[in-house]
């Protein structure tokens, strides 16, 4: 469920910058252009980081091992 929520989290974030984007940085279309295209990739690339992160905590490579005294 938490994967889900901050997935439509980024999404909602991603739609806002690129709309404050195209509104406040209005230079032409090859400019609008090359930034959205830096808004999405750099929301993806964001997402992409913090679902990798968040994955690996479901299952660990490593398993800590606990001492007798533990």
């Amino acid at each position: 469920m938490g994967f889900l929520i901050t997935t439509l989290i980024f999404s909602v974030i991603g739609v806002i910058a690129s709309l404050c984007t195209s509104i406040c940085c209005n230079r032409g279309p090859s400019a609008n252009l090359l930034h959205l295209t830096l808004v999405i990739t750099a929301t993806v690339c964001c997402w992409m980081m913090w679902a990798i992160v968040y994955l690996a905590q479901m299952k660990p490579l490593i398993v800590p091992i606990l001492s007798e005294g533990e």
